[in-house]
């Protein structure tokens, strides 16, 4: 059972991104859904795609050592076909899958594949590019879920290179406990669910990500990609990003431009994108501080150098070697895409459609029943000044309302004649009233919300339960998406909810929605 949810109430400071989904900054990137037929042929005639063919046996050397499904490897062979196109999207290798949004990232690229592929009577396939090449260990260290208290539980682990591309960590002694500690402390109700997350002999960190989305999703023929193994292809692409710095620069500079000019933050420096960085043995970054001198080097045969695009070159790699027809983009990615409309004019690549991910939120059936009985809509919890006890005040019977409303009048009348005969005794002693008189009160307080919880249990209202929802649909203050697991929630509900998300929606509206789901635990 599913609702939708304003996405304002999820995306509250992503302005370009809700402009986007109500339709009014379309202009910012080449085409549009209207023009979907267009952008499949230019995408079918790109030049670049040529060597398509060693694309795709680097695709299925790299997911047969993932042990792919037989879905993914027909997706493979149908890639091989130059009238195949592509949905695309990328991710961080967070460890255990990092948060939610990144398995309804996968959701969405699958999603809008299978769509397009109907609208187009072409074979569309699904491509999950793993963001291994990032240097940002901070944000994929760690993985985050609530324990039966309600209480947010953050699990991680440390490593002694930071600052080098993921693709260079291990599984250490230090991931392989935390591993083991996330397995102890998280009870899966189906075995099969908790194998889907052990890693191979043969693994490292960013391949055993891949892994994990692998066999969550192989019967979607999912392709699995990270940018080391495409490295060797890229190496016209690095060539011309050498040597057109300055013009890159230019481009990225008339995209920021435009976007101050309708009132949008900038979220890419254009003076300090669109560059690469060198990749060192040992997988440390260096930004390419001086193009031209790389150029001559690279030129001449003199740089065994290997490189790696930023944020904004990156798309623009990724679309050179593979025949997107869209990107699947989050907030944060759909922002910085709208300064590449230039960029991908100035090197004649079709930029593909920009799609931005579907969200959802998860509750259980008992959480959902909870705020039907206290007559109350996800979209008051979703509010940062929600109080659990204040929004079911209203429902406490009239008579027990009036009954402590009334003692509470009585409790002041009571005392009112002690103030002026303890002033005229000792100034000191009216102070003491007063302070009588509020903890008096406050202990009043106190029971009458004893007695409104009371009340409301009764009719199967819990104002605790009301208090823990808060912390599973906003923790940290963040949207559930953002901080929550994939690894708890598919250890307590499985995997089938995860599919059936794959059938609802449609990839041309953007959506979040609320997802309700059978509770196993059997409580709130």
């Amino acid at each position: 059972m599913t609702q939708r949810i304003d996405p304002r109430l999820i995306h509250p400071n992503s302005q370009f991104f809700l402009d986007f989904i109500a339709h009014k900054a379309t202009d910012f990137f080449a085409h549009s859904m209207t023009s979907l037929n267009q952008i499949a042929e230019a995408r079918q005639a790109l030049p670049s795609l040529r060597r398509r063919s060693d694309v795709c046996d680097v695709l299925l050397t790299y997911n047969k050592g993932l042990a792919a499904s037989d879905e993914t490897l027909a997706s493979i062979k149908h890639l091989r076909d130059p009238q195949t196109l592509c949905v695309v999207g990328g991710q961080q290798a967070c460890f255990l899958g990092g948060p939610l949004f990144v398995a309804y990232k996968i959701v969405s690229i699958i999603r809008t594949a299978a769509w397009m592929s109907l609208k187009l009577d072409v074979p569309v396939v699904p491509i999950f590019w793993l963001a291994s090449e990032d240097h940002d260990f901070e944000e994929i260290n760690h993985t985050r879920w609530l324990d039966d208290s309600s209480t947010l539980r953050t699990l991680a682990f440390e490593w002694e290179h930071h600052g080098q591309a993921i693709e260079s960590l291990p599984i250490t002694t230090e991931v392989r406990q935390a591993f083991d500690e996330a397995r102890r402390k998280t009870a899966f109700q189906d075995a099969g669910d908790a194998a889907l997350f052990s890693p191979a002999d043969s693994d490292d960190f960013s391949s055993w990500h891949a892994r994990i989305w692998s066999r969550l999703f192989s019967r979607h023929g999912l392709i699995l990609i990270e940018p080391r193994v495409l490295r060797p292809l890229a190496g016209p692409f690095f060539s011309r990003a050498l040597s057109e710095s300055k013009a890159v620069h230019e481009a990225l500079m008339h995209g920021a431009s435009a976007l101050q000019e309708h009132g949008y933050s900038v979220p890419l420096d254009p003076e300090q994108s669109g560059t690469l960085f060198t990749l060192s043995t040992a997988g440390k970054r260096r930004r390419v501080d001086y193009p031209d001198s790389a150029m001559a080097d690279h030129s001449n045969g003199r740089s065994a150098v290997c490189y790696s695009p930023d944020a904004a070159l990156r798309p623009l790699l990724a679309d050179s070697l593979l025949p997107s027809v869209a990107n699947i983009l989050g907030p944060s990615e759909l922002h910085y895409h709208a300064m590449l409309r230039s960029l991908y004019e100035q090197w004649d690549i079709p930029q593909p459609l920009a799609i931005p991910r579907h969200g959802a939120t998860v509750i259980t059936d008992l959480e959902a029943q909870l705020l039907a009985h206290a007559g109350l809509d996800i979209s008051q919890l979703l509010d940062p000044e929600f109080k659990s006890a204040e929004s079911v005040r209203h429902l406490v019977s009239d008579g027990l309302a009036e009954a402590f409303t009334r003692a509470s009048e009585r409790l002041e009348e009571a005392l009112h004649p002690l103030k002026e005969h303890l002033s005229q005794l000792d100034p000191g002693l009216e102070a003491r009233w007063h302070q009588t008189l509020e903890q008096a009160q406050h202990q009043v307080d106190r029971l009458q919300d004893r007695a409104m919880r009371a009340e409301l249990a009764r009719r199967g209202i819990s104002v605790k339960g009301l208090s823990n929802l808060k912390p599973l649909l906003y923790p940290m203050g963040k949207p559930q998406e953002r901080v929550l697991s994939s690894f708890s929630f598919i250890a307590r509900f499985g995997v089938e909810w995860i599919h059936d998300m794959i059938a609802r929606g449609e990839p041309d509206r953007f959506e979040h929605q609320l997802v309700i789901l059978k509770d196993s635990h059997g409580s709130s």
